[in-house]
């Protein structure tokens, strides 16, 4: 294991560590009495779901920050699955949908590792980010050759690959009268609107690499850079990070669920060309990040039918050029789920039994 990997997965012990000294610090609000005038929980009920979902993910090279000059997407593919919750666990299994996902031909072949782990406790937020991606396409050719043919096929990169890790803990203070459970993991129901602030620290580390420079040569020259060729792109961030969460309720039944959260952060940044062991920018650099969740759509007690979006950015400042390197992910799902009365509930899976409710 190399310095960066020891150097960041110290960051994330710092991080959990943190966590664990919040916790203790608001240890008497985090066991808060839930206001069941607002909030209903299902703890001791199974919730079952079947989902269609379709992740993206984007790699962005930028000249001005939030607006990316050279875009790559992955060939994101529709998926169908199943899932369950139950107190805290949940898990999903999603394959792809068959005769749809044919477009290889048109913006190439995509392979990943997704694990995102989002564990949401009464007061906090856990949210894990593990993911590979291999195979990118250019989404913007028209953007970046002159009289680019709009029926050819995308300028394809299968060996653009990307390495994410990524930790993020927040902290909701209105917990007793907001449930984030109810519009993304359907374990709750909310049964007036509400909302919350909410803050939290964060960590991630960052890869993107190919075989060869990540700005082709069919692209004519910018001054991204200075046009200094490159292939590896290393970030490492910590930060901090704030924003706010209302879930707008009708009828007690029908919902719209809203969360946005910005975060800055500083770390450090690494353009390298393997070929030429040539590093060009290397340093201290600046983040910025935003989270959003959006859902809507029907909860009762026993029935969910909603649409939910989640989406996560990652912008950083490349030390000495002023230019920007950017990533992020994104799922939109469709969920129909149902919540069955257990006749007995199994403990070890109710983590008000034996950890901070």
């Amino acid at each position: 294991m190399n310095w960066r990997a020891l150097i960041f997965f110290g960051i994330i012990l710092l991080a959990l560590s943190g966590y664990s000294a919040k916790a203790q610090t608001f240890g008497k609000f985090e066991r808060v009495q839930l206001d069941t005038n607002y909030v209903e929980a299902f703890k001791d009920e199974l919730t079952v779901r079947a989902y269609v979902s379709r992740k993206q993910n984007g790699y962005n090279l930028s000249s001005r920050l939030f607006s990316p000059w050279l875009k790559y997407k992955t060939n994101d593919n529709l998926l169908l699955g199943l899932g369950y919750t139950y107190s805290f666990l949940t898990l999903n299994l999603a394959v792809k949908m068959p005769f749809i996902n044919q477009d290889d031909d048109q913006y190439g072949e995509s392979k990943y590792f997704d694990m995102q782990a989002h564990s949401i406790f009464r007061s906090y937020i856990v949210d894990l980010y593990l993911q590979w991606n291999k195979g990118y396409y250019v989404s913007n050719p028209e953007d970046l050759v002159p009289n680019w043919a709009t029926a050819s096929p995308f300028p394809q990169r299968g060996d653009l690959r990307t390495h994410i890790l990524g930790l993020n803990v927040q902290y909701l203070f209105n917990s007793s009268r907001y449930s984030y459970k109810a519009s993304f993991l359907q374990n709750e129901f909310q049964k007036r609107s509400a909302g919350s602030p909410i803050v939290g620290i964060e960590a991630y580390w960052m890869l993107g690499m190919a075989d060869t420079v990540l700005v082709g040569g069919y692209i004519p020259p910018s001054g991204f850079l200075e046009d200094t060729p490159f292939n590896q792109v290393d970030i490492m961030n910590v930060g901090v990070n704030g924003g706010y969460a209302y879930t707008f309720v009708s009828r007690e039944k029908l919902f719209l669920s809203l969360s946005t959260v910005f975060g800055i952060s500083g770390g450090y940044n690494q353009v390298h060309h393997t070929a030429s062991s040539v590093t060009s920018s290397m340093g201290i650099s600046a983040g910025f990040t935003n989270s959003t969740r959006i859902s809507f759509g029907f909860n009762s007690k026993r029935y969910y039918v909603g649409l939910s979006y989640i989406y996560f950015t990652m912008t950083n400042l490349s030390p000495g050029y002023g230019n920007w390197f950017g990533y992020n992910t994104g799922n939109i799902r469709f969920n129909v789920v149902r919540r069955f009365q257990l006749k007995r509930p199994i403990k070890i899976l109710r983590p008000d039994l034996w950890i901070l409710h």
